[in-house]
């Protein structure tokens, strides 16, 4: 078990909810002439009878002046493919451009809709409770439209999840391990390179965990690999992990605050900030680069050293850009 006694409460509940798989909302409102939507996943339902349901809004956030004046809102819960109009309402786009993606559809009345979400529930506010940087919005359902069976849109771990190609990532990586992998190891480079990285991710943490490290989260791990290539920009970080802004940034705050990286001001552009790894970081990536070297040697020696060489030769040549496939001709 790991150590929590250094980890300030905050830091702990982040990193127990980043275990929970949520589904993923974008709220609506309307007012003054002015339409507000931005991403969520803190809100649940509260009774049935009236049916109703609570909703998290920062009070900095644009949308909470608008439900704070009175206005109704609306709970677009996002189907597997929408990603990206949670990633456009996650913040850094201009209000009116967040309705740019999508079938929203805009009433003279009341909060936009997504025509195309797996359900969209109109709320009005019966009660807003502030507590620190949030207010707690109670709001009883008055309209619910569903657009039937659909996967929803879930995040897990400081990224999106797809529940489907989750599954199938999740399946090759197992059956390889059970040896009923059957077809899907026939043919399919992409899917065995994905079983590799399952393998060598497994091995380092497990080896982090036993020399007494904190839990790193594997979008974690991937930060600390993009910044150690030069990707330091919180925006970059955001684009090459696929998860919002809002979600890099409540990341890279856990990692802050355990003492892994320090956010400094970019010398090349004062609006912006960069990354980079701190003092403590120092030992955490000796003993993962140590822990890596001692499974390339246990892979060598399972595979053969001539193997090893040829495969790491192989992977690390420039393939050059992504093939374009024609489309298939017409019947």
């Amino acid at each position: 078990m790991t150590d929590q006694a250094n980890i300030s409460p905050a830091a702990g509940l982040r990193a127990a909810l980043r275990t929970l798989v949520r589904p993923v909302a974008v709220v609506t409102a309307a007012h003054a002439g002015q339409r507000y939507a931005m991403a969520a996943t803190a809100f649940c339902e509260v009774s049935m009878d009236p049916p109703s349901m609570l909703v998290c809004i920062n009070r900095a956030n644009a949308t909470h002046s608008a439900v704070a004046a009175g206005a109704d809102l609306c709970l677009n819960l996002l189907a597997a493919d929408q990603a990206d109009i949670s990633q456009r309402c996650g913040g850094g786009v201009a209000a009116e451009e967040r309705f740019a993606v999508g079938d929203w559809r805009i009433a003279a009345e009341g909060p936009p809709r997504l025509a195309d979400a797996c359900a969209s529930i109109v709320l009005r506010p019966a009660s807003i409770v502030d507590h620190a940087t949030h207010a707690v919005v109670i709001g009883e359902v008055v309209d619910v439209w569903q657009r039937g069976l659909s996967s929803p849109l879930g995040f897990h771990d400081g990224s999106y999840l797809f529940p489907l190609a989750h599954a199938a990532i999740n399946l090759v990586a197992q059956s390889a391990r059970l040896g009923e992998a059957g077809a899907m190891q026939d043919g399919y480079l992409m899917l065995d390179v994905m079983r590799a990285f399952y393998w060598f991710d497994e091995g380092l943490q497990s080896a982090l965990r036993a020399r007494g490290w904190e839990a790193v989260s594997r979008s974690q791990s991937m930060t600390f690999a993009n910044i150690a290539l030069g990707v330091r920009r919180p925006a970059d970080l955001a684009r090459n992990l696929g998860i919002t802004r809002q979600g890099v940034s409540k990341m890279l705050q856990e990692m802050v605050e355990r003492d892994w990286i320090v956010i400094e001001p970019d010398p090349t552009d004062k609006r912006a900030s960069i990354v980079a790894f701190s003092e403590k970081s120092r030992q955490l990536r000796a003993d993962a680069l140590e822990i890596l070297g001692k499974i390339d040697a246990a892979l060598g020696e399972r595979i053969g050293s001539k193997a090893l060489d040829a495969l790491r030769t192989t992977l690390a040549r420039d393939w050059g850009p992504p093939p374009e496939i024609p489309e298939p001709a017409a019947q």
